[in-house]
């Protein structure tokens, strides 16, 4: 009995110490605020994002009441992919800071990253009532209000050249760029077959898969290229028919792959596309490839297309000739 009092006594000692250095808030073990903030600036200015984030984490637990930890941790989590979590902590950073523009210009930015167009432009109004001199923040409302309508504007000196964000080479151009947290991502909805992904992006990761799986990556390719056209068949625009043409070049080993098929391995692999676009009805809106061309800058971000009933002809009309056309490959190895 007395061993058990002296036992819980113990216990009891350890834990208030361990609770008096606990209520130190860990800072005996932590750097001197100007100390982290030197390294930030380190790992800022060198673009080492990794670093960047892993600093902002201890400014956050050994100074919380710091909106400069989670200012600096939303630019390493929106240069690293994760424009949510990068959302999270700007708004943290308002929180502590919110007279503070650069909190809401870089929120804005992050929301524009996510494709959030109208929470991007709240947040661009808010740091130009703040500064309405911040220049940053005008330059990238425009960006936002111009991407709202479907296209963005990029400058190359004096040239100006419209892009709609809709266009399949540009989504191709901005996943080559994304970081590699968001590209896989996209890599992992498309081994999924998950129903939202655009068929562009089954062509773009094909390239990346191929080397290391030529069969998957002819498989993705060949269900992307279908799609693609069947969805040119929605487009009022016709210049949609010519980004089909051109979407060889967007995974060019994969093609040649392809290309290279005897009449039976090609009439397999049609085959295998056919019965996974009569299983997998569901899919994303066929509207994203007739952003090709001039009209959807001629029409304000708009673009037209034909009538479903006729859409869908269309596609019963491409089946039934894809199916007559494996057909005449199995023959030919007769």
């Amino acid at each position: 009995m007395k061993k058990n009092v002296i036992l819980s006594g113990v216990i009891i000692l350890f834990l208030v110490i361990l609770g008096y250095f606990g209520c130190l808030n860990f800072k005996v073990f932590a750097k001197d605020l100007t100390e982290y903030k030197k390294l930030v600036k380190e790992a800022f200015e060198s673009e080492n994002w990794t670093e960047l984030s892993k600093y902002s984490d201890d400014i956050i637990r050994y100074y919380p009441e710091s909106g400069f930890g989670y200012f600096f941790k939303g630019i390493a989590m929106d240069e690293l992919g994760d424009y949510e979590l990068a959302i999270v902590n700007y708004t943290k950073a308002i929180k502590y800071e919110p007279n503070y523009a650069e909190n809401y210009q870089n929120r804005g930015l992050a929301y524009f990253h996510n494709k959030d167009y109208d929470n991007a432009i709240a947040d661009y109004k808010k740091a130009l009532e703040i500064d309405p001199n911040h220049k940053l923040s005008q330059a990238q409302m425009q960006d936002a209000i111009n991407a709202k309508k479907g296209f963005v504007i990029v400058k190359n000196g004096n040239v100006t050249n419209y892009s709609s964000i809709n266009d399949p080479f540009y989504l191709v151009e901005e996943y080559k760029q994304m970081p590699q947290k968001r590209k896989k991502e996209i890599i992992d909805s498309v081994k999924k077959y998950s129903a939202d992904t655009l068929p562009i992006y089954y062509i773009a990761v094909a390239e990346d898969i191929y080397p290391s799986n030529k069969n998957l990556a002819a498989f993705l390719y060949a269900i992307g290229r279908y799609r693609s056209i069947q969805d040119v068949m929605a487009c009022a625009d016709k210049s949609a028919y010519q980004a089909a043409r051109m979407l060889p070049l967007v995974a060019p080993k994969t093609s040649v792959y392809i290309s290279k098929m005897n009449s039976n391995e090609l009439a397999s692999l049609l085959q295998k596309v056919l019965d996974f676009d009569a299983k997998n009805p569901n899919r994303p809106d066929p509207k994203w490839i007739c952003y090709h061309g001039v009209e959807v800058f001629s029409n304000n971000g708009k673009v037209s297309t034909i009538p479903k009933d006729e859409w869908n002809k269309n596609i019963n009309n491409m089946r039934e000739s894809t199916s007559k056309y494996i057909e005449e490959l199995k023959l030919k190895d007769k």
